[in-house]
């Protein structure tokens, strides 16, 4: 359609260039300005009515391809960082749980060494203590993390080394068998043994060694 207008308008104004030069006066009539000048009017229109062109078509859909991509990139990334997120989410929930666990364990540890709890842990007034439990009397708290078993020592610095070994080894066997209840280790691993660090604080005195994780290395 585009053609034809270009060469309606090429033909009319060959013609009006004829008509000035060449025709003489006489010829020049009304109706024939007419005509021509509505012969190019019409070439205008046909130049000017047209639909999107091949490459038009071809910009638009890589256009519309290349925004489509993003939209896509972009919920793909928005979906797996609140995948990424509720994943996190969740694993912190579920350390959460185990921790107090872990937590409600020693306490109740601690009160059989103190006395506090009778051998069915409840509360009593005359309870007797158990010196088995007195190494509970010595942690601060118990944790579990991704690389293992974190145990805090109140007063690490007034202990020998074969006393944090004993308190350590406690903690460290008592955090494995609610580990196992819990299923987060396997038997294997609870008879292996679980590798262990031993906090003073926020400082690191102590974790077990690598192919023994039931011995202890110390380095305060």
């Amino acid at each position: 359609m585009e053609k034809v207008g270009i060469l309606l308008i090429s033909l009319v104004l060959a013609a009006l260039v004829v008509w000035k030069l060449v025709l003489p006066n006489y010829h020049k009539k009304k109706y024939v300005r007419m005509v021509l000048w509505s012969v190019l009017a019409l070439g205008f229109v046909s130049a000017g009515i047209q639909g999107p062109t091949a490459a038009d078509k071809k910009a638009a859909s890589s256009s519309s391809a290349q925004s489509s991509s993003k939209k896509e990139s972009s919920a793909k990334t928005s979906n797996s960082k609140k995948e990424s997120s509720t994943k996190a989410s969740s694993s912190k929930k579920k350390a959460d749980s185990i921790n107090t666990k872990l937590m409600e364990s020693l306490t109740e540890d601690q009160g059989f060494a103190n006395g506090t709890l009778d051998e069915n842990g409840n509360p009593t007034q005359n309870g007797t203590k158990n010196p088995q439990y007195n190494w509970a009397t010595h942690v601060q708290k118990i944790l579990w993390k991704d690389n293992g078993i974190e145990v805090y020592i109140y007063d690490a610095e007034n202990l020998t080394e074969s006393q944090l070994t004993t308190v350590a080894q406690s903690a460290q066997s008592a955090a494995t068998a609610t580990l196992l209840t819990e299923e987060k280790i396997s038997d294997k691993e609870s008879i292996q043994g679980i590798h262990t660090t031993v906090y003073s604080g926020n400082n690191v005195i102590g974790h077990s060694k690598a192919f023994s994780p039931k011995e202890f290395k110390w380095t305060k």
